[in-house]
């Protein structure tokens, strides 16, 4: 309990039981004056014990600036015959003409008041901006810190995923930086950052453990270690994919694309047509099923079905109609191969109109695949593809931006439509990478996805010791009960979303904190030494103090006569007047009653 509402509690407990005894005298006269006066003294009394302030315009013809100085500032930049203040006591060490104050209410209380503040360096915290409201802020952003500009990565993932870290990184050096991924001593991947340059850069690995998991971001300049930071992920376990593929006919398209299935841990059945009236099944991962005749029954055990568009176009007219219910109504997932380019359009193909281009010898090119920042090996492709339409997304282009997979909604299922039938031939140059990430791209994007009924997210960027961690937590049944590393934390919900709730956890310790939800669920976050990702952290100050001083721009209006509101505290003379006038009519009106 905080002292303000303990120091009312106190006050008004007292002032009821004083009143009741002033009720229950015999001598009835001057009852209501008697306890108002108890009620004045008790007020006064608390009035004494608490800060009371108001907040005020005072009007100034000062034309005083004031400077203040944060991390990063340049002493060139400081004017002369101006006052220096600054909050940092290394600031204080470093430049001793500045001012120490304890916190910046300090600028907005002072007398006379500042025409505005000019603040030098990278700026100030989000959480201390506020105390600088009531100031018209002037900001020059310094030279950006070298380093990285940015940087993403997934908090989570399955197994068998593949692990992308994404990022800008600014070079001024004339020696060129070296960025790498380690992940338990062992180099994922490794990027060239030419001298006096930004690069793009990407990094990535598949990762063969489960759990939580620390890699180490590296950026070596020769012999010198520029940066050293972690990037934690977890992986998850989940049940395999269960997928369905209906071939026109064997190939070799389809068996690879099997083996690759099945070493990736999907469990997948196969079933091709030899001739009329015989099929080949095969299964891998999963028990034997009857496939000779598509039901609901029977597609409702898959996720996915990958299925040659001639092969789903023959489908009888009740095993199509099943397979379509399934995708619109229980949200199957479908990928569609483009073995033929007929014009008898389909539910199959409708969103999906292909054009043909004229070629003589088939095109051979290289692919962009969603997501990733490089392009592919260079692959044979049918000289066909997708025509543009607006309820359809791109997932592979060529150089010319044709499209040559696509994905819609369908119901409540996806459909993705693709052209590519060669891509065994990566494979056989030995090309997995390519393969690999194109079919994970389709899978991903068409598989059926689960609904979830509790969600969590990390609303703070690189959380940090001792700074405030926001953890948002989205469920239909309201947590119980919630404990960070063991301690009971309040959740805060959202008054605008009633199934969100907010946790604030303030860590002591670097590395993973865990939360459990109703003593069931958990989830788990990873906080940051104080001083990681500097470079990250002054960019976001200087984003941050950038448009807050754009906004008090805007706010504060300068003319001749500087108006500035300030918080004044309320003079406690005032208050022991009070106490002293109402305890001297109690006392008097006691002595001459008796």
């Amino acid at each position: 309990m905080n002292w303000t509402l303990s120091v009312i509690i106190i006050c008004t407990v007292l002032a009821l039981l004083f009143s009741w005894q002033e009720y229950r005298r015999a001598d009835r006269r001057r009852l209501t004056w008697r306890i108002l006066a108890i009620w004045i003294s008790l007020a006064a009394l608390a009035c004494i014990a608490l800060p009371i302030s108001y907040r005020a315009t005072t009007s100034t013809n000062a034309q005083t600036d004031a400077i203040l100085l944060t991390d990063g500032f340049s002493r060139d930049s400081i004017p002369a015959n101006t006052p220096v203040f600054t909050i940092d006591e290394p600031i204080k060490k470093d430049y001793p003409k500045a001012t120490l104050i304890s916190s910046l209410d300090e600028l907005s209380q002072h007398q006379p008041a500042f025409k505005q503040i000019k603040v030098l360096g990278y700026g100030i915290d989000d959480a201390d901006l506020t105390q600088l409201s009531s100031l018209p802020i002037s900001y020059t952003a310094p030279a950006l810190p070298v380093g990285l500009q940015n940087i993403s990565w997934p908090s989570k993932i399955n197994t068998g995923e593949q692990f992308t870290v994404q990022g800008k990184y600014y070079n001024q050096g004339k020696q060129s930086v070296k960025l790498q991924l380690k992940g338990l001593s062992t180099l994922e991947d490794s990027i060239i950052i030419p001298p006096a340059k930004t690069t793009y850069f990407q990094l990535k690995t598949k990762p063969k453990a489960t759990g939580r998991l620390v890699y180490q971001l590296v950026a070596l300049a020769g012999q010198d270690t520029l940066m050293n930071e972690s990037i934690p992920l977890s992986i998850e376990t989940t049940e395999p994919l269960r997928v369905l593929m209906l071939n026109a006919s064997p190939n070799f398209e389809s068996r690879f694309l099997k083996n690759w299935l099945s070493e990736n841990g999907y469990a997948v059945a196969s079933k091709a047509i030899i001739s009329q009236g015989k099929t080949s099944e095969e299964f891998v991962n999963l028990n034997k099923l009857n496939l000779q005749h598509l039901s609901a029954s029977l597609l409702n055990q898959f996720d996915l079905v990958i299925g040659d568009l001639s092969a789903l176009k023959a489908l009888p007219l009740s095993e199509g109609a099943a397979l379509k219910q399934q995708v619109t109504q229980k949200g199957l997932g479908l990928i569609v191969r483009a073995d033929s380019t007929d014009k008898n359009t389909s539910w199959l193909q409708r969103e999906f109109p292909l054009n043909t281009i004229a070629a003589k010898e088939q095109p051979t090119v290289q692919l962009h695949l969603q997501g990733l920042a490089n392009k592919t090996a260079k692959l044979n492709i049918d000289p066909a593809y997708i025509a543009y339409r607006s309820n359809t997304q791109s997932l592979v282009t060529d150089a010319q931006q044709h499209e040559l997979a696509g994905v819609t909604l369908l119901g409540a299922g996806r459909l993705v439509f693709t052209t590519l039938n060669h891509t065994t031939t990566w494979l056989l140059a030995g090309n997995r990478s390519d393969y690999s990430n194109l079919w994970s791209l389709l899978i991903n994007h068409a598989a059926k996805k689960q609904p979830a009924t509790e969600n969590w997210r990390l609303a703070t960027a690189l959380p940090a010791v001792n700074e405030p961690t926001r953890v948002i937590w989205q469920s239909s049944n309201p947590p119980q009960n919630i404990t960070v590393n063991g301690a009971i934390i309040p959740p805060e919900q959202n008054a605008d979303v009633p199934f969100e709730w907010t946790i604030k956890h303030w860590a002591q310790k670097p590395g993973w904190q865990t939360a459990k939800i109703n003593n069931s669920s958990e989830i788990s976050w990873f906080v940051y030494e104080k001083d990681s990702w500097n470079s990250l952290r002054k960019l976001k100050k200087i984003t941050s103090m950038q448009n807050f001083a754009a906004k008090q721009h805007k706010g504060h209006t300068v003319t001749k006569q500087i108006q500035q509101s300030a918080q004044k505290e309320v003079p406690k003379l005032y208050f022991y007047i009070l106490l002293l006038i109402a305890c001297t009519f109690l006392w008097v009106e006691r002595k001459f009653a008796s």
